[in-house]
């Protein structure tokens, strides 16, 4: 059978091989040599993230973990449809081995925009690293000077479209911020003459790219999102979130496909758990609307302190605990019933590094 397909002409093979779901092309690859070449073309390339982000039946998301030993990433895909964990992609995506890193490097945290993962590195000396999964390709960015209390964020330029990072950082007796961006197309930092709070430096959550545009949660008063315009290099104006509680509440942000956020609070002083999205989000102005509320007696687990996925569609939302509490579960929520189901064999020994991508879509772009 192998041989009969080899035989077809170019356009037919590339036409079949283009309808491979994306998980399943590192298999197609290693098939046979003319396969690898011809699925490592980019025309091929683009043909076929167009096929999958027409599909509707590939809902697929990156759920990304630290292992132990901090020598790999791990890519798993969850199918909502069947609420089940599939198969995991190549289990080496990103190799940190001590042939090619410095002995006590460590995955800090991991950044995602637009089918490419920026990886930040390091413990003394930091080390950036992007990583294209679907070409299984990574390469380093040259790190500024190491500074304390540093933050990244990764997004693009929409003119352009060329990926930029930003860095905030300080010195810990330096009350000023410093601003420096990595540029992707003359590969170099430039330092970034833009204005931001000090104080919310201090109350800031590590940030989600929407849009090209990187959003974060702020823990000043009642709570607001802030956001770094990549296009025009310059932050706008506290967002106000769909909420105010008197007592205090739990908060996580998670992406619904390229377009929107969504945000799960946990408030400590009623008995519902609510789900909003944004109906309309720019780096200037939001808008929301409430998505669910479920009665937190019905989930019957505790508090849930954690990263998030959501599908519109299914009205399910699948919440990973981060480990500060000792659930440490993986729980599936059904928005119509406000029943949840706990996912096994889902662990990681540094759930903190969870990343998740909601209907991931692979980039074509080489690195």
């Amino acid at each position: 059978m192998k041989t009969m397909i080899s035989n077809l002409p170019k356009d037919l093979l590339e036409e079949i091989l283009s309808r491979v779901p994306v998980k399943s092309i590192s298999k197609v690859r290693s098939t046979c040599k003319n396969w690898n070449v011809l699925t490592k073309d980019q025309r091929f390339a683009n043909k076929h993230i167009e096929k999958a982000t027409a599909s509707q039946q590939e809902k697929e998301v990156l759920v990304i973990t630290g292992d132990a030993n901090y020598d790999l990433i791990n890519v798993k895909f969850y199918d909502f449809h069947n609420k089940t964990f599939g198969p995991s992609t190549k289990s080496n995506g990103i190799l940190i081995t001590q042939q090619n890193s410095d002995s006590g490097v460590f995955v800090r945290d991991i950044f995602y925009c637009n089918g490419l993962l920026l990886c930040v590195l390091g413990n003394v000396k930091l080390r950036l690293l992007v990583w294209n999964p679907y070409w299984g390709k990574t390469r380093w960015i040259k790190s500024p000077t190491k500074r304390s209390g540093e933050m990244f964020a990764f997004g693009y330029d929409k003119s352009s479209r060329t990926h930029k990072i930003l860095r905030l950082s300080k010195y810990d007796d330096d009350l000023f911020i410093h601003m420096d961006i990595y540029d992707w197309s003359s590969d170099s930092w430039r330092i970034l003459d833009a204005t931001f709070d000090t104080n919310i430096f201090e109350c800031i959550k590590p940030g989600l790219s929407l849009k090209g545009n990187t959003y974060w949660y702020v823990e000043l008063e009642d709570g607001f999102l802030h956001c770094f315009d990549f296009t025009r290099e310059r932050f706008g104006p506290l967002l106000p979130l769909p909420f105010k509680w008197s007592y205090g509440f739990n908060e996580s942000l998670s992406l619904i496909k390229e377009d929107k956020l969504a945000v799960l609070l946990e408030p400590w002083d009623i008995f519902e758990i609510p789900v909003w999205v944004t109906n309309k989000i720019e780096p200037d102005a939001v808008s929301w609307s409430m998505f669910f509320k479920v009665e937190r007696l019905k989930l019957d687990c505790g508090f849930l302190f954690g990263s998030f996925l959501l599908d519109e569609e299914e009205k399910t939302v699948v919440v990973f605990d981060d480990g500060h509490t000792s659930y440490n579960k993986t729980c599936i929520i059904d928005g119509e019933s406000g029943h949840l189901r706990e996912v096994e064999g889902l662990r990681s020994p540094h759930s903190q590094l969870y990343i998740i991508v909601s209907n991931y879509v692979p980039s074509s772009v080489q690195i």
